[in-house]
């Protein structure tokens, strides 16, 4: 139908304001009472909380723009940030005020009055009926980004700043379905007072095939959740998925798996030294000390280090390739190498 695609355009032509005189205006003060209510809920805190969580994702997408380019949920999330800052051009507020101000101060079932005509309120219906679809539209991409980031959080990729990103998302959508369910709330009070407003024939404001809806869904059984409530939406989403596994707990986990062959070789040791064990190398952690340590020996006193079999290329050949496998997040990697490569020479 062509009202799918109506309410979605831009530069959406509004009809001029026009009043006519009608000789009831009983109708007029619920129309009133329920613009007037609306407007009160958008002028609430959770309005605020909204506006400034949507221009943190913002950030947050730009700040990471880089690190997540290819990937499904950040499209995700860029659709996301195109649907919030459209949001913000459409500025439903302002035509609800223009339209409320065009009503009779005083509304009677008995008396006679100046009314706007049906073509601005039809105007403010597909506003209604924009707004309440780009919130829609809101939700189903923070659903997909929240899917697709929390299985990278998962795997331990990203894990502080994807928490920040997840609960930033999860509260959008609480706070969206909020604003949709007001929305819808006072398009379904708006809509059957349709008729009784005074039509113009030569200001025709909806297209012929073009027929609003009826109604629009509002979700009651969500509603009843506190805003607050979301901005722990991230940390509930963690709590739901199976238990995490720290990078360390990973390590060690893979070190157990694979670490190599411990070869036991005869050294001639002074009465003074203390023999060096392999087996002190457990985690990253454990070789990053021995490096430092390592490295201060060997320009200090040469003959007396752990690492004296050991020539200087080849010691800072090790020393790189450790850092560049760290660099590549292969902790495993870096450590089984440099293992291997210790227990070859000491």
């Amino acid at each position: 139908m062509a009202s799918l695609h109506f309410w979605n355009e831009f530069e959406l032509k509004k009809p001029p304001l026009v009043t006519l005189q009608v000789k009831e205006t009983g109708f007029a003060k619920n129309v009133y009472m329920a613009i007037n209510r609306y407007l009160q809920q958008q002028s609430r805190p959770d309005f605020v909380e909204f506006n400034n969580t949507a221009a943190l994702i913002g950030r947050l997408m730009a700040r990471r723009k880089n690190s997540f380019r290819g990937m499904p949920g950040f499209r995700a999330v860029c659709k996301l940030n195109a649907a919030l800052c459209r949001l913000l051009r459409l500025d439903l507020p302002r035509d609800l005020e223009h339209f409320r101000g065009a009503l009779p101060d005083a509304c009677d079932a008995e008396l006679s009055g100046d009314m706007p005509t049906r073509n601005s309120l039809q105007f403010v219906l597909v506003r209604l009926l924009a707004f309440y679809s780009l919130h829609e539209r809101i939700r189903d991409c923070c659903q997909a980004a929240i899917k697709y980031f929390g299985q990278m959080i998962r795997s331990n990729f990203f894990m502080e700043f994807l928490t920040l990103l997840i609960a930033a998302v999860a509260k959008i959508n609480k706070l969206s379905l909020v604003q949709a369910n007001n929305c819808a709330t006072l398009y379904n009070k708006l809509q059957p007072q349709c008729t009784k407003f005074p039509q113009v024939e030569k200001h025709i404001f909806l297209p012929q095939d073009c027929k609003l809806p009826t109604q629009l869904q509002v979700i009651k059984e969500i509603q009843t959740a506190t805003p607050e409530e979301a901005s722990a939406a991230g940390v509930q989403l963690l709590k739901q998925t199976p238990s995490l596994i720290t990078k360390v707990e990973k390590a060690k986990q893979q070190l157990k798996a694979d670490v190599g062959t411990v070869v036991a070789r005869e050294t001639s040791i002074a009465p003074t030294e203390t023999a060096f064990q392999l087996s002190s190398l457990v985690t990253v952690e454990d070789v990053k000390h021995f490096i430092v340590r390592e490295s201060k020996a060997r320009k200090k006193n040469p003959e007396n280090c752990v690492t004296k079999p050991i020539q200087n290329h080849e010691w800072l050949a090790a020393k790189t390739l450790f850092e560049r496998k760290l660099q590549a997040r292969e902790q495993a990697k870096a450590l089984n190498i440099f293992r291997k490569f210790i227990g070859s020479k000491i």
